[in-house]
């Protein structure tokens, strides 16, 4: 057997380094540069054996690394499974996931390798993907296979300590409000995955400040801005006077995020930048919509009106002016559309990675930039603006 991967909800790097260095004290071991293949050389008199670990983090290939926990997800919960309440457990472990180790090998994986294997799983805390499309715990016991047979009875989820917040025990609001959700998806009549767990209710769950919502709109809207006039063709010089004007009406320099300012202070833009951040709007829409200017944001389908968003800015005088005529949404309306959006964007995510339309006319594009700037609204594993993520 030659086909093997080890899943773990850890991501550094330098941990994988240093327990293949521990484990192989006396072989030699190669990193390329971004030190994600780790190739380990065993020399035995004339010959020599080696053996290759591919690794794919969320964070080194964001994109990559979710269509492909996705994908793996719908081929394990169309599973027809002899123990469904273990495979909805495998399926939160998966929904928390964030390296994947491809296994290379010259031969077949021997007995000794593979005790090497759960040795490297056991310290990762991770899942063996084995050949043949059977999942493994770490101790090398069978969680489910093909056919929907497991080993064990019971499976004890586990995460990275940066996703205990949303490791929680389910609240009757999260679970009502999930079930919310489905009920607008059927009516819909957009297909939802309902192994999805509930989220965080608000017991459990902070809320952005007025005041930091606010920020972020402005912040958002500005990036946005300068994308959308270099995206027309507006000179840098021009554009960049237009940014700075806006920035000094709302004595806004110290609302952006890391990578916003270095976008909005450069001269000029490459075409990526100006694309990525024009998208944007989308999500300062979200924020227009929680601060009330808004007054329903409906199914992602559907951009927004640029012009009009754009319009509850331009028609105050200073920010203490758009803070003073917001009416800021209740906890409880936030967290409801986090959670419908959180089920609307696995709806997209599913529909790229089996290279399909989405249904009912859904963007993939709003999905996300929505599902972003809700998950920062409730403060998703309190992350930055800059490190959200929109995990499904």
């Amino acid at each position: 057997m030659k086909n093997c991967a080890l899943y773990s909800s850890q991501f550094d790097l330098e941990q994988v380094h240093e327990l293949l260095r521990s484990m192989y004290p006396q072989d030699r071991i190669e990193l390329n540069e971004d030190k994600t293949h780790i190739t380990v050389t065993h020399k035995k008199w004339f010959s020599k054996k080696t053996k290759g670990f591919n690794i794919m983090t969320s964070r080194t290939h964001p994109e990559q690394f979710t269509a492909m926990i996705q994908g793996m997800m719908n081929f394990l919960g169309q599973i027809d499974a002899n123990r469904p309440q273990l495979q909805e457990k495998v399926l939160i472990k998966c929904s928390t996931l964030n390296m994947v180790i491809g296994i290379e090998t010259d031969e077949d994986i021997s007995q000794e390798f593979f005790n090497e294997l759960l040795q490297l799983a056991d310290q990762l805390d991770a899942l063996i993907f084995w050949g043949g499309g059977s999942l493994l715990n770490a101790q090398g016991q069978l969680l489910l296979d093909t056919n929907g047979d497991s080993e064990v009875e019971d499976y004890t989820v586990t995460a990275h300590p940066s996703l205990l917040d949303d490791a929680r025990p389910q609240s009757a609001s999260g679970i009502q409000r999930k079930e919310r959700s489905e009920r607008i998806l059927t009516e819909q009549g957009i297909p939802f995955n309902p192994h999805l767990p509930a989220r965080a209710g608000e017991e459990h769950t902070r809320i952005r400040t007025l005041d930091e919502v606010a920020r972020r709109a402005v912040a958002l809207c500005l990036a946005a801005l300068k994308g959308e006039c270099l995206g027309a063709g507006e000179s840098a010089e021009d554009t960049a006077a237009l940014v700075q004007e806006v920035i000094d009406k709302y004595d806004a320099d110290s609302f952006f995020s890391p990578a916003e300012r270095r976008f909005t202070h450069q001269h000029g833009a490459e075409q990526q930048e100006v694309i990525s951040f024009s998208w944007g709007y989308e999500a300062y829409y979200v924020m227009l919509w929680a601060l009330g200017y808004v007054q329903e944001l409906g199914a992602p389908r559907q951009l927004c009106n640029v012009g009009q968003a754009v319009g509850y800015l331009q028609q105050c005088n200073t920010f203490e002016e758009f803070i003073s005529q917001a009416s800021f949404r209740s906890a409880s309306e936030i967290l409801d559309e986090a959670d419908l959006i959180y089920r609307y964007n696995w709806v997209c995510v599913d529909s790229r990675v089996k290279e399909t339309t989405p249904p009912a006319g859904l963007n993939g594009g709003i999905a996300y930039e929505r599902h972003r700037a809700l998950n920062w609204l409730i403060c998703y594993l309190d992350q930055e603006w800059d490190d959200v993520r929109t995990d499904t």
